[in-house]
């Protein structure tokens, strides 16, 4: 096949569930090439070959922090730029597949320019974000301003343009099902995130005696709900039979100053943050965890799927997880029996997760060790590959 990814951002130094996608179809003899978005104003222009792989960089300025209306108005230029970019760069070629995620909702015009291009390409939407819906459940504007409004029909526009729909889970398809009434449910499947599978780390834990060890890696924005975690830990802490666990952040985003300013008030003993670690570091850190954590704020209506839960199961780490109603990650953590699920915005479930898990504490690794396993059979990156090629295949 001849596939062309469209990403918003992309990077060959950063382990991404994109990158082991996009290797992963090079690797099978597949034609691959991608158009990305970077800040990194090093890179070189025009069409490049990075292992194996035919790359064109959009350098876009930092979209990291910056307020919403600029991000909206990067994310509004990228179609233009992809536009001419197929036409200036490959006026001669043509494409089986045209892959491209969420974020951002903005691409239907590219889109509509592909259709008339490169008429027998299947066009691919891999839904990772339902927005402008889950800003809403964050409050960052209302259902009934002009805002949501605007993007509403970026978001329609976007799945009329897609020839098929790739959802993390179930519960996505059925919520656009539910919501998105006019799209044919022939266009919806079940398109997993997914890794390549890498070797466990050989790196021997060190010991905690009747203790646990708790990290907590990447974003700290909003839909994490860092103030909620902050306020499950305050409580663990308040515990004295809980008195040997220990929380690991490490992270940057939105949230982080709540980590801050938390530390700084209250001088906690159970807590450690870092803004950020040299991977080396950050994998003896996890290898060394007992337990990955995930969360999710309570306000979420849409279902998210976190791709953070593969990265314990990567590593055969059980999870402690603190879940929404909408989102259906706690179903696959108990079917693949890696860890534990609570509730998100309830401070005494998530104290009664932890001291499970102290008695669960024997058997952690045999719960991580599962997680693994379920990663290698579910999640494993062939799997999104094998659903590109049915795509193609009709």
């Amino acid at each position: 096949m001849r596939i062309l990814f469209l990403f918003q951002i992309f990077d060959y130094r950063r382990s991404t569930i994109y990158l082991d996608l996009v290797r992963e179809c090079r690797d099978r003899g597949h034609k691959v090439t991608v158009i990305a978005g970077t800040s990194d104003m090093d890179l070189p222009d025009g069409v490049t070959e990075v292992e194996g792989i035919r790359t064109v960089y959009m350098k876009l300025p930092d979209q990291f922090g910056v307020g919403s209306v600029k991000k909206a108005l990067i994310q509004m230029s990228i179609p233009g730029r992809i536009r001419m970019i197929l036409k200036d760069g490959f006026k001669d070629d043509t494409f089986d597949i045209i892959a491209y995620p969420t974020p951002p909702i903005t691409l239907a015009p590219v889109l509509k320019y592909c259709a008339k291009r490169y008429r027998s390409a299947v066009r691919y939407l891999m839904l990772k974000d339902i927005f402008p819906q889950n800003a809403v459940d964050l409050g960052m504007f209302s259902k009934h301003s002009p805002i949501y409004r605007y993007y509403r029909r970026m978001e329609r526009r976007l799945y009329a343009c897609s020839d098929r729909i790739g959802c993390m889970s179930e519960a996505n398809i059925a919520y656009l099902k539910e919501n998105d009434p006019e799209i044919p449910d022939r266009k919806l499947e079940y398109f997993p995130n997914t890794v390549a599978l890498r070797e466990s780390l050989d790196i021997p834990a060190a010991p905690c005696e009747r203790g646990l060890r708790i990290v907590f890696g990447g974003n700290m924005g909003k839909p994490q709900d860092i103030a909620g975690l902050l306020r499950g830990i305050k409580a663990c802490g308040e515990q004295p039979e809980l008195d040997r666990v220990f929380f690991y952040f490490i992270g940057d985003g939105t949230e982080s100053r709540l980590i801050e300013e938390y530390i700084e008030r209250e001088k906690p003993v159970n807590l450690t943050y870092r803004h950020q670690l040299e991977r080396p570091e950050y994998e003896k850190l996890l290898a060394n965890a007992d337990v990955g954590l995930i969360s999710l704020s309570k306000d979420f209506t849409i279902p998210n799927f976190p791709s953070r839960l593969l990265s314990y199961m990567q590593l055969s780490k059980p999870v402690l997880a603190v879940l929404d109603e909408a989102t259906d990650m706690d179903e696959c953590i108990g079917e693949a029996g890696c860890g534990i699920s609570v509730r998100a915005g309830d401070t005494g479930a998530f104290v009664e997760g932890v001291r499970a898990l102290i008695r669960y504490k024997d058997r952690l690794p045999e719960m991580g060790v599962r997680g693994r396993r379920y990663l290698e059979r579910y999640f494993n990156v062939g799997v999104s590959v094998d659903i590109l090629e049915r795509a193609y295949r009709g």
